[in-house]
This record gives C-alpha cells, sequence and structure tokens, in this order.
C-alpha cells in the first residue's frame, strides 16, 4: 500500500479533535451528574428516591456515613460513643469507602448503587423476591440496584422465611445414619409381621418373623381383615408360644378394635411402626423379596406355587442366615435338622451359640451400617421440640407443592420418628425426611389454612426407631482399594516407599 500525507484539516478521521462541542460550558461538573443520574436510576420499582432520602436523614449510621465519606475522617469510627450508630455496618462501609459517595447530601452511593437504610431494607428485599424467584436470581436483581451491609445473609433469611418458596422448593431426600435394632435376649420374644399380596390368585400371604433366630412363618389367608387374621395368627401362638412384642405397620387389621382387645389378651405389647415408613419393620419386609421371588418363578416353570413355598421354607429355615451365621431352625428350637443333604454329627456348641450368633449379628449389622451411610452419604437432621416444619406432600401432582404449606410444629422426638401438630390441632407422626425444617417466622396470613390433607386419620403412633432410612435415588460411592501388587510394599516414617 501507498502512505500519503495529508494535512489535518484535510483529513476526516481528525474530526473529533479539530470540531470540539460548542455548547460544554466550563463550570458543568460530570461527575456530580453521573452520581445524580445513579440515584434517579437506582431505586427499586414502587420505592420512590424521597422515600430513601427521607429514610437515610432518618438512619443515624447512613447519617455518619455520608459525614465520613464527606471529611474522609474514617478513623473517627474506633471513637464514636453514639449508640444509635452501627459500629459493625460503618466498619463494613469503611472497607469500601473507596467506592462510596454521596447525592445531595442525603442518600449514600457505593459506584452505582444505592447504599440502602437499615428502614427500606426488608421493603427492598420484599420488592426484589416478588415472583418468588430463587435466592440466585433474587440476590442479582437486588445487587443491581441497592447494597448494605450482610446482603447476602438477609435475602437468604428471608427466602428461608417464605412459606410459598418452601413449599415449592425440592429438597434432596438425604437420610439420617442407620439406627441398627438391639438381637432380642431369646427365641420367640420379638416378632415382626407384615401381608404380602395379593396374590394373582387373590391370596394373600400373612408373613411373621422372628427377630432373634429370623425363622419364617407363612400362612395363606383370604382376606386381611382382622377376623380373618386374628384366628391364624392365634394357631401360631399356640404352637410357638406367646412372643413379648409384635412389631406390625399401620394397616387396617392391625388398627382395629379387635386386634387390639386381642393383644391385651394374650398378654402381648403391639408396637406399630412410625406411618407410611415400612422400614421400620425391616425384617418382614426383606424377607418379603425372597419370598416373592420364589412364588414368580414358580409361575414361570408352571409349578404349583403353594408347593413350591413350602420348599422355599424348608431350604430357608435351615440355610445359615448371614447376619447370625447359624440357622434359624438351630437357633430357634437348640437343634440342627435333617435334611435331603447328608451331614455327620457335629460337636454341640450350645453354650456359646447365642454368644456366636449376637457376635455375628452386631459384626454384619455394623458393616452394613458403615456401607449403607457412606453409599447415602448420611447425615444427622437436627430437629428438636418446638421447631418449625412443612410436611412433604407425599401425593404431589403437577399443580401441587412439594411440601404442604402449612408450618407444622414438633410436639414430640423418638429417634427419626417426629410428631408434629399444626395450628387447627391436627397431629401427624412421620419419619424425619418426610420433613423440611424452616424458620420459624414464615408468613402464612396470604395461605389457605384449610388444605386437604391426605393424612388427617394418622394418629400418633409408638415406634422402636427401627432401621429407619430414606429412600433417596444416588448412585453407590465406588470404594477404592490400593493395588494388590503393592500388599508387600512398607511405607517407612520419613514417607519414603521400601
Amino acid at each position: 500500500m501507498n502512505i500519503v500525507y495529508k494535512p489535518g484539516k484535510d483529513n476526516p478521521s481528525d474530526y473529533l479533535s479539530r470540531h470540539p462541542l460548542k455548547d460544554v460550558g466550563n463550570d458543568r461538573n460530570l461527575a456530580e451528574e453521573y452520581v445524580n443520574f445513579i440515584a434517579e436510576r437506582a431505586v427499586p420499582n414502587a420505592m420512590t428516591l424521597d422515600e430513601v432520602k427521607s429514610a437515610s436523614i432518618s438512619d443515624s449510621t447512613i447519617r455518619k456515613a455520608i459525614e465520613l465519606t464527606e471529611n474522609g475522617k474514617w478513623y473517627e469510627i474506633k471513637t464514636l460513643s453514639d449508640l444509635k450508630i452501627n459500629k459493625e455496618e460503618l466498619s463494613a462501609l469503611r472497607s469500601v469507602k473507596d467506592e462510596l459517595s454521596v447525592h445531595c447530601g442525603t442518600v449514600l452511593l457505593r459506584n452505582d448503587k444505592i447504599v440502602m437504610p437499615k428502614s427500606l431494607r426488608a421493603q427492598a428485599i420484599k420488592l426484589g423476591h416478588e415472583g418468588h424467584q430463587g435466592v440466585v436470581r433474587t440476590k442479582s436483581y437486588i445487587r443491581s440496584k441497592v447494597w448494605f451491609p450482610n446482603l447476602n445473609a438477609d435475602i437468604e433469611t428471608a427466602i428461608k422465611g417464605c412459606l410459598a418458596c418452601q413449599a415449592n422448593t425440592k429438597e434432596p431426600r438425604s437420610r439420617e445414619p442407620l439406627r441398627m435394632s438391639e438381637m432380642p435376649s431369646g427365641p420367640w420374644m420379638n416378632l415382626s409381621a407384615d401381608f404380602c399380596g395379593p396374590l394373582q390368585t387373590g391370596d394373600y400371604l400373612l408373613v411373621i418373623v422372628d427377630e432373634y433366630s429370623r425363622y419364617p412363618i407363612v400362612e395363606i389367608v383370604k382376606s386381611v381383615s382382622a377376623n380373618t387374621v386374628i384366628p391364624v395368627l392365634d394357631k401360631i401362638i399356640a404352637m410357638f408360644g406367646v412372643p413379648t412384642v409384635i412389631k406390625t405397620d399401620n394397616g387396617s387389621p392391625f388398627n382395629s378394635n379387635a386386634f387390639s382387645d386381642y393383644a391385651k389378651y394374650c398378654g402381648f405389647i403391639h408396637r406399630k411402626i412410625t406411618p407410611r415408613w415400612p422400614r421400620a419393620n425391616a425384617q418382614a419386609e426383606s424377607f418379603n423379596k425372597p419370598l416373592m421371588k420364589c412364588i414368580k418363578s414358580s409361575h414361570v416353570e408352571g409349578k404349583n406355587w403353594k408347593q413350591e413355598l413350602f420348599r422355599f421354607l424348608r431350604q430357608y429355615r435351615v440355610t445359615p442366615h448371614t447376619s447370625t451365621g447359624f440357622t434359624p431352625f438351630r437357633l430357634l428350637f437348640q437343634r440342627e435338622p435333617s435334611t435331603r443333604l447328608p451331614d455327620i454329627a457335629k460337636p454341640e456348641q450350645d453354650v456359646r451359640l447365642d454368644e456366636l450368633a449376637r457376635r455375628n449379628d452386631e459384626k454384619s449389622k455394623s458393616h452394613s451400617k458403615e456401607y449403607e451411610d457412606r453409599r447415602i452419604r448420611a447425615r444427622e437432621r437436627h430437629i428438636n421440640i418446638g421447631d418449625k416444619v412443612l410436611l412433604r406432600n407425599e401425593t404431589p401432582s403437577k399443580c401441587s407443592t412439594q411440601f404442604k404449606p402449612m408450618p407444622y410444629t414438633v410436639t414430640e422426638t423418638k429417634g427419626p420418628m417426629i410428631s408434629v401438630k399444626c395450628d387447627s390441632g391436627h397431629r401427624v407422626t412421620r419419619n424425619s425426611s418426610f420433613m423440611k425444617k424452616v424458620e420459624p417466622s414464615l408468613d402464612t396470613s396470604n395461605m389457605d389454612m384449610n388444605n386437604n390433607d391426605d393424612d388427617l386419620g394418622d394418629d400418633l403412633i409408638d415406634n422402636d426407631g427401627g432401621q429407619n432410612t430414606t429412600e433417596v435415588h444416588t448412585r453407590p460411592t465406588r470404594e477404592r482399594r490400593p493395588p494388590t501388587y503393592l500388599s508387600d510394599y512398607v511405607r517407612s516414617v520419613d514417607n519414603k516407599v521400601s
């Protein structure tokens, strides 16, 4: 290319320096105009600049900050004796003193944002939270207009106290650490009972498991009414004796007056688990899985499912249990049964049988608890009596909230079993995973307190805690182990491999 010289008067690229604005006066303060522009435009909607000026004049801390901004004597904070002035806020303002400016002597600005007086901060947060946006978006909007010390914390506290937001916000279903139940002191003392079915034939299976020996009993019944269950249970008790405790869920036959009268007649304690929490009845619930697998397999093979059920029970009772290390038959009857496989006589260990079974049971439960707590990242849920909680909506729809918009007050705690009560007197007992702890200052003035509640029929239920866990759909954590080829290496004190 060729470079050609042209004088500045003929060069169009030099236009601005040779044609300045003729109507700009020398007495015009551009910085002051910028500050005035910011003050006018940074006020949130539905809040006027006059309100900010009036509140700033009434705020002793803001007035003192304006004074220090104008004279630069921030070192005077240490010697202030006026109790109306918040020294912590002044210290926070001092850390950003190079960004502060004053508009009309009454409004304090930080860069392009108004420093909001304390009396208007709640209103500013309320205006910023219109539409019930989340914490991040609410902060983003408010920070684009105003600023004040502890802005983030105040916004988070306000949103945590918004009942509508808390009722609609999903919360990860976190489990508490497993609470493993202790092994009973002897056989046929603590029983777990549950129903399995209905099957394709319309029958039900009444499952009873001894929590000491893990010995299962399965009875085929035509219905789950109390009039059907009580005679069958009476036959089982006549064969094995009266237990100390029978633990069940809250099904209709177990909640009936007839079953309560039968428990008093026989003299056993009827313990009902936490409503909607079948994990508390883990012994019977876990046995239902292999039981149903047997019945489904019989249908696949075209065999008589009742005959296959008896075969399954025969094998299950004489197979060493993974927790105790002994067969359920031996722990219940103190002897080994004859099976279809040949066997030789073994030296009796009846004296140490209970001790070995307990040791194996404790070891198995400890290993299961350690693995499960690590897999689900278990954490304690600190819910105490008097706390405000929201109850999870157990039958959600597209238009319903995740939690019922009605705060409950905790009235009783028993491990993870929480009993709550609302202002209308409705009482509910649930596991702690069904609840979200919220701020006690929730605003319920705009909420309909007569919401439909699916749990109106639930009463306070006793529970032993059991193996209460919450179902969380998370991927299991990979267990990391060192490579086997390094097993013969020894790490010395100075962290060098030898």
